[in-house]
């Protein structure tokens, strides 16, 4: 198998050990190292002594291969099951079958290892708009229809939460450009999409900061003031949290701002067309840190 040279500094908190692996599979690094000279299940690089140092990518694959051969299906076929995986629909609503009924259980453990698996195998863009926003519109109308459904998105929400920061903490550092700023209007408690925005400029190599739901409305004027970003996202998620003397406010000291999310559309802004959506905020992202980001 051909492997890369050990990476960057920068770079190792997105790779593991063998023993690192084994530890999170609950199994042995000799049947690591088996099932990498059997089927190809092995490291992307090496360091300079020989040392194995597994990515995203193949952690995805081993976890996926664990859980195959625990269901009583043989090593071999496990493992061309494994390789042959791609991501298409039909896999994307296999997942998201699983994510919704471990959040209705609110088994936060098989939560965290479904999402750590999907961020891995499907990247960051494609599992939040083909896995894990439908489930959260199916929980919300759930809620609509006047189920109890609270538990579930309380307990997906917070697993998505968690999943995106270790998924963000595996990112290199970022240059020392202007940061893009994320901010939520102050009474706004949903902010699990700029949550998702912040972790895909964080994977592109895009300075970000993501200041969460309910902050002041002056503490996001000092912090935009003080950073200088390239671009200020300001998000809200329904009509009652748009704050339109901020946005104003921001736009009045010059301070590159856009609203964003679908609270604004009743309300407008003076900044410019309301930035909804994933795919729309990276093109406005693009624009204005001059990078050029994957839809």
């Amino acid at each position: 198998m051909t492997t890369r040279p050990e990476p960057e500094v920068a770079d190792r908190a997105s790779w593991w050990t063998t023993g690192q692996i084994a530890t999170a599979l609950g199994v042995s690094p000799v049947l690591l190292r088996a099932w990498d000279s059997r089927y190809g299940l092995g490291p992307a690089r090496r360091g300079p002594g020989g040392q194995r140092l597994y990515g995203p990518r193949e952690l995805h694959r081993l976890r996926r291969m664990s859980v195959l051969v625990n269901q009583g299906i043989r090593a071999g076929t496990a493992a061309g099951l494994v390789l042959s995986e791609a991501v298409t629909p039909a896999r994307s609503r296999l997942r998201a079958g699983e994510i919704d009924h471990a959040a209705a259980a609110v088994d936060l453990h098989a939560l965290a290892g479904l999402l750590d698996e999907l961020l891995a195998g499907h990247g960051t863009i494609a599992a939040w708009t083909d896995v894990l926003a439908p489930v959260l519109r199916r929980q919300g109308e759930r809620w609509r229809a006047g189920e109890s459904a609270f538990a579930a998105e309380w307990a997906l929400t917070g697993a998505v939460s968690a999943a995106l920061e270790r998924q963000a903490a595996r990112a290199s550092p970022p240059p020392r450009d202007r940061p893009v700023l994320l901010a939520c209007c102050a009474a706004e408690r949903h902010s699990l999409p700029m949550r998702v925005l912040a972790t895909v400029l964080r994977e592109a190599g895009v300075p970000v900061v993501f200041l969460g739901e309910m902050v002041a409305a002056g503490v996001v004027v000092r912090t935009a003031v003080r950073l200088d970003p390239a671009l200020v996202l300001l998000w809200s998620m329904t009509p009652y949290t748009a704050d339109a003397p901020l946005l104003a406010e921001l736009a009045r000291r010059d301070v590159p701002v856009r609203a964003a999310g679908p609270g604004w559309h009743p309300v407008g802004g003076p900044a410019g067309p309301v930035v909804n959506g994933l795919p729309v905020a990276l093109r406005v992202v693009s624009a204005h840190a001059g990078r050029e980001l994957a839809e």
